[in-house]
């Protein structure tokens, strides 16, 4: 049976500009790890905690700042 090969169109479309997210690896004791799995979701869950943060807030409002 013919495998499949190159065509156009085909592979995955890149991402909008600004919606790339970048992997990032850290080690996180054993009871965190444990509440994550329980979640639904727990990339949207750390990425919402983070975005809500006040250190996040603070940080962005420095950075956006620093850049006029």
């Amino acid at each position: 049976m013919p495998r499949g090969g190159k065509r156009i169109g085909a592979g995955r479309k890149p991402a909008p500009p600004g919606s790339r997210k970048k992997q990032y690896c850290n080690k996180y004791p054993e009871e965190i790890l444990e509440y994550w799995k329980s979640l639904p979701n727990a990339a949207e869950t750390i990425l919402e905690l983070t975005i809500r943060s006040k250190g996040y807030r603070d940080w962005k409002k420095n950075r956006q700042k620093g850049n006029s």
